[in-house]
C-alpha cells in the first residue's frame, strides 16, 4: 500500500514538474512600445497595448536599431525576447500604450531580426 501511493505522488511530480516547465517556456507575443533599453545588459522594458509593463532579457543584436517610443512586436520565451520586430507606420496615442495600424506594406527588408 505504502510503495502505490509512493509511486503515485512520485508520478504526480514528475507530470506536474514537466507540465510547469512546458508553461514557463511557452512562447507568447506581445504588441507594445518601447519605455526603456539598456543595450549593454541586454534588457529592454516595454508597456503592452493591454498596459501591462514587461522587462524582457534580450540579445543584443535584437535590439540594435530600437529607439525609446518605438511599436515592436516582440516573442517572448519565459523572460526572454526572442525576436522583435519593429512596426512600420505605427502611431502612439498620448498614453504610449494603443497603437494604430495605417495601411500599407509592415515589413521591410532588416526590419525584422530574430535571436539565434
Amino acid at each position: 500500500m505504502f510503495r502505490t501511493i509512493r509511486s503515485t505522488v512520485v508520478v504526480a511530480l514528475a507530470v506536474l514538474f514537466v507540465a510547469s516547465a512546458m508553461a514557463l517556456a511557452a512562447d507568447e507575443t506581445v504588441l507594445g512600445t518601447v519605455q526603456s533599453m539598456d543595450v549593454q545588459k541586454g534588457r529592454i522594458t516595454l508597456q503592452s497595448t493591454a498596459g501591462k509593463t514587461v522587462e524582457l532579457q534580450a540579445p543584443t543584436a535584437l535590439l540594435a536599431g530600437l529607439e525609446t517610443g518605438d511599436a515592436v512586436e516582440v516573442k517572448i520565451s519565459g523572460q526572454k525576447a526572442t525576436m522583435i520586430h519593429r512596426l512600420e507606420g505605427a502611431q502612439q496615442t498620448d498614453t504610449g500604450s494603443t497603437m494604430q495600424q495605417r495601411p500599407g506594406p509592415q515589413q521591410r527588408p532588416g526590419s525584422m531580426r530574430k535571436s539565434e
